[in-house]
């Protein structure tokens, strides 16, 4: 027997291998609060959703409502959002980089000014 055939003799003697499918859980309390997230190995006595994977990966952006079994998205506050607008006043920022906003002690060659888009 040659080393070709004696590779694909030990090559099929091994089993084959079976990837484990993965359930991706958001275990929850009974306030709807979740309280972990599991794919594999699964605790028991809990209680919880199965999710796809986006929504396990972004699981803090979520509560549950206990009576319906269902996700609901938390409303995340923006918290102030103003629209700026090009113009001759108002804040200084670097020219072509409307976010890098230039405080008063700061000096550069290249500005141009945002204000309030009233």
């Amino acid at each position: 027997m040659n080393w070709e055939e004696e590779f694909i003799q030990a090559y099929n003697s091994f089993p084959e291998i079976k990837e484990e499918s993965i359930e991706y859980r958001i275990h929850y309390d009974d306030a709807g609060k979740i309280t972990m997230c599991s794919m594999q190995q699964h605790p028991e006595n809990t209680q919880y959703l199965i999710v796809d994977r986006e929504t396990y990966d972004n699981y803090f952006r979520y509560t549950v409502n206990v009576k319906r079994k269902h996700l609901e998205k938390i409303a995340l506050d923006p918290g102030i959002s103003i629209q700026l607008k090009k113009s001759n006043h108002g804040y200084p920022v670097v020219k072509n980089h409307a976010n890098i906003i230039l405080e008063p002690h700061e000096d550069y060659t290249d500005i141009e000014y945002y204000d309030t888009n009233n």
